[in-house]
């Protein structure tokens, strides 16, 4: 235990003695630098900084050594030695030094623009940019920059890029507001750009252009809402022939924001898309989309409160859901009594079925039982119909003419005509019809089963079935 203390106690010693030897280093490297030793002092000051067990020392150490590089630099600067002036200014690697590193930068761009080289005094802007960004001189930088930009390349887009960080960081700055002269320059043909962007469909670039630009004190703010507002406009109208009003409309009124003068023409044009929604809606009812036709009936209340068109639409809609819930219902019942043997009222039950809902099902259905009606009332007389009737007495005329050709050759007496013959056969509502031509030489027996259900005929011979072709 008291060897422990004792090692304590002399390493704090070790310490002390190392410390005050520091200590004397750097008051000698000081000593240096105020009798404008600098080379000297920053020899020994590496070496401190580099070995210094104390760090505070080492860190006044640091701002020594700054000062003493800033203070070579400042003599090279003297001598217009630049190029070591500027690698000083980069050793002393202090907040001071870098200000002006960014002045020698400037001072040097200027005087290279004096004699006609542009080229190496953006090199200049360039570096203070990319090596001492926090500097105050910045704003002049970029209306320099701007000025190269459009002067030497004539790139309007690299100077517009400057623009942007000059007035998004140092907005109405002296230079920020000497700058808009350059830029105002080509904000005519950003402009234009955007309106070929629009003519061309390129809606959402066209927007982003011009939103940008709006940014900015540069340009004639009603000149660009009005372009905002035509490119809505633009891109309502294209909706429009889409069949789209919904979006359609949203856009018109967007247009209308941004360039109130617009406000009688989008007006008129928007009255004339409540017809539109009508007859949109009118499609879509057609169509049996009744939630799709009732959204367009209602979008045109946003346009022209309670519109008596679309009033009576809704209503008419409404009308329509109602009365096909009751042809449902109606066809429930007929199906019912039908099954019940209850053919009148079932009857009854379908035609009001398809009054009220014109389904082809719903007549088909109320046909059957028609049918079926007359077939249980006096079903040869009904068979007899149906084969008379066949395609407006097509079977019966046919059978005629055959007679009068067989009249051409045989004697009347010589040809037996059996008239139609009904029979019953087999199945329900089935009847077999039966059509007889006798001569000596010649026979025609045509044959036909009729379903008195669903009214059809079919031949059960190859000369019945020519017959019917």
């Amino acid at each position: 235990m008291l060897f422990t203390r004792y090692k304590i106690i002399l390493l704090l010693l070790i310490v002390i003695i190392l410390s005050g030897c520091e200590i004397n280093r750097l008051r000698s490297a000081e000593e240096l630098y105020q009798k404008n030793l600098y080379a000297a002092a920053i020899v020994e000051l590496d070496d401190l900084i580099a070995n210094a067990e104390n760090r505070a020392i080492a860190t006044r150490a640091e701002i020594v050594r700054s000062n003493c590089y800033s203070a070579l630099a400042e003599a090279a600067v003297e001598k217009k030695n630049w190029p070591l002036a500027i690698r000083f200014f980069k050793l002393a690697n202090s907040d001071s030094a870098n200000l002006r590193l960014a002045e020698i930068y400037r001072d040097l761009a200027m005087e290279a623009e004096k004699e006609g080289n542009r080229i190496v005094s953006k090199s200049y802007l360039d570096a203070i940019i990319r090596e001492v960004p926090e500097s105050p001189l910045i704003p002049e930088v970029l209306y320099r920059r701007i000025g190269y930009f459009l002067d030497v390349k004539a790139d309007n887009e690299s100077a517009w890029n400057d623009y942007m960080r000059l007035f998004d960081n140092y907005p109405n700055s002296p230079y920020e507001i000497l700058a808009r002269n350059y830029v105002m320059r080509f904000i005519p043909g950003k402009l234009k750009y955007a309106e070929v962007l629009t003519e061309q469909g390129y809606y959402a670039d066209a927007l982003k252009e011009l939103f940008e630009i709006s940014k900015y004190p540069v340009v004639d703010m009603n000149q660009v809402n009005k372009l905002i507002s035509d490119v809505y406009e633009k891109q309502a109208e294209e909706l429009l022939s889409q069949q789209d009003y919904i979006e359609a409309d949203r856009l018109f009124r967007i247009a209308m924001q941004y360039y109130p003068q617009k406000k009688e023409s989008i007006i008129h044009r928007l009255e004339s898309i409540t017809n539109l929604f009508i007859q949109k809606g009118n499609s879509l009812l057609e169509a049996g989309d009744f939630q799709g036709a009732l959204v367009h009936y209602r979008k045109t209340f946003e346009i022209i409160p309670d519109y008596p068109p679309a009033l009576e639409a809704i209503d008419r809609l409404f009308t329509i859901q109602e009365n096909i819930r009751k042809a449902a219902d109606l066809y429930k019942q007929g199906e019912q009594l039908e099954a019940t043997g209850k053919l009148n009222e079932a009857l009854q039950a379908y035609n009001s079925a398809y009054a009220l809902d014109p389904k082809p099902e719903y007549k088909q259905k109320a046909n059957l039982v028609q049918n079926m009606i007359e077939a249980n009332k006096n079903p040869a007389a009904f068979a007899r119909k149906i084969i008379t009737e066949y395609k407006g007495g097509l079977l019966t005329n046919r059978i005629q003419n055959q007679k009068k050709e067989l009249l051409k050759r045989y004697k009347e007496y010589e040809i037996q005509d059996s008239g139609w013959k009904l029979m019953l056969s087999t199945g329900q509502y089935k009847y077999e019809a039966r059509y007889d031509l006798l001569t000596p030489n010649e026979t025609y027996l045509y044959v036909w089963q009729i379903n008195l259900r669903d009214r059809s005929i079919i031949p059960l011979n190859k000369l019945s079935e020519a017959l019917m072709q």
